[in-house]
């Protein structure tokens, strides 16, 4: 590679480097000062279930997330904007560690960085229940960070955090924790082909929506109540959301409506995957939304890439790729709202951000295709 483009990368990875405290501000002072009321609702209930001010209604599904909350309130805070700043100090300069191991950048990933940091400083790093989901990612960063080579304990590793994060946060991580495991091997298959074809390709599609398929079948036999409630949480909560009057222009409504059956409920699956993947609507919605729009459009291209990719990526990244896909799988089950999309989709940055990064090196780094990889039981 020319040394002028490679000193031009360098630069731009440190110019990310350099905004990224001034980005965190400026979203704070968004959140702050500039979002509407409706933004903070919940936030609101959990102040008041810590502080026990009586000035809202306690919700019994929130006890977790605010006793999470108070045992990490060393300083007494008792305001929302309070909390805001605090995980934004803690948290923003986890950004900064992880983006400072990356030693070039194109324009396009100091975007993605810039974005990422507003989008979480506004809307992940405050008292909710994403400050703790993306404490669950960071965990999986670790394990994948780890000097282990063989993939398969990595992968393991990634599939027990999710599967603890089932048991003690939101139970329908279990479906994340079979799917990355079962990600994994395909990936693996896929990356070994000699020609990636077309056919292959519709194929390998073909295998994840059977396997979320095969997953529901199997959970009908084995937890029927929790089987019925993911089938039906979709129509569930947006009905709701549609009768209170609020927030129903970004909900994300059923094409079926499933009634607990599991044709309808794959045939929505496979439909509500790519309104998810292409939120294109929330654009005709309205142009509000764009910023949601285009960060998606981030996410997506660096996916895509890593998976066009996926002959010369290293073990680590099949790891990477497998946990991201596999948390897409299982968010376009519950997912009824494509703010609480992007607000939970931005949790993953942790692996996300070693996607959009180690992209970069593609170019230059090109593998043989009759490379030997490295042993890995499956």
């Amino acid at each position: 590679m020319d040394l002028q483009q490679r000193k031009i990368r360098q630069q731009n990875r440190d110019l990310a480097i350099k905004l990224i405290i001034p980005v965190a501000i400026l979203a704070k002072i968004i959140y702050i000062y500039f979002l509407p009321p409706r933004y903070f609702f919940d936030s609101w209930r959990m102040v008041a279930m810590l502080t026990d001010n009586g000035s809202m209604g306690a919700w019994t599904g929130y006890q977790d997330t605010v006793d999470f909350h108070t045992k990490i309130n060393i300083f007494n805070l008792t305001d929302v904007n309070q909390f805001s700043i605090f995980y934004g100090i803690i948290m923003t300069p986890l950004i900064l560690f992880m983006v400072s191991k990356v030693q070039e950048m194109e324009m396009k990933e100091v975007l993605f960085t810039l974005m990422a940091t507003g989008v979480l400083n506004i809307y992940v790093f405050n008292i909710n229940k994403e400050m703790i989901q993306i404490l669950y990612f960071l965990a999986i960063y670790i394990v994948i960070s780890l000097p282990i080579k063989n993939t398969l304990i990595k992968i393991l590793g990634c599939a027990g955090v999710f599967y603890y994060e089932s048991l003690s946060f939101r139970s329908y991580y279990i479906l994340m924790a079979v799917m990355s495991i079962f990600l994994y091997v395909i990936f693996l298959w896929l990356r070994k082909r000699r020609k990636i074809t077309k056919f292959i390709i519709i194929f390998t599609v073909f295998l994840c929506f059977a396997g979320i398929f095969a997953f529901f079948y199997a959970s009908k036999f084995v937890a029927y109540d929790d089987y019925m409630d993911a089938l039906n949480v979709r129509d569930g909560i947006t009905s709701t959301v549609k009768d209170a009057g609020g927030g129903a222009n970004s909900a994300i409504y059923n094409p079926i409506t499933v009634n607990g059956n599991l044709g309808n409920f794959m045939i929505d699956y496979v439909i509500n995957s790519v309104r998810m993947m292409f939120p294109i609507e929330l654009l005709v919605k309205s142009p509000g939304y764009a910023p949601f729009f285009f960060y998606q459009i981030f996410i997506l291209y660096y996916l895509f890439r890593t998976l066009k990719n996926i002959r010369d990526i290293d073990n680590k990244m099949v790891v990477v790729l497998s946990c991201f896909v596999a948390y897409f799988f299982g968010s376009v089950v519950f997912e009824p709202d494509f703010g609480s999309w992007v607000r939970h989709e931005a949790t993953t940055f942790p692996i996300m951000q070693l996607l959009a990064f180690h992209s970069v090196s593609y170019k230059e780094n090109r593998v043989i295709t009759e490379l030997k990889y490295e042993t890995e039981i499956i």
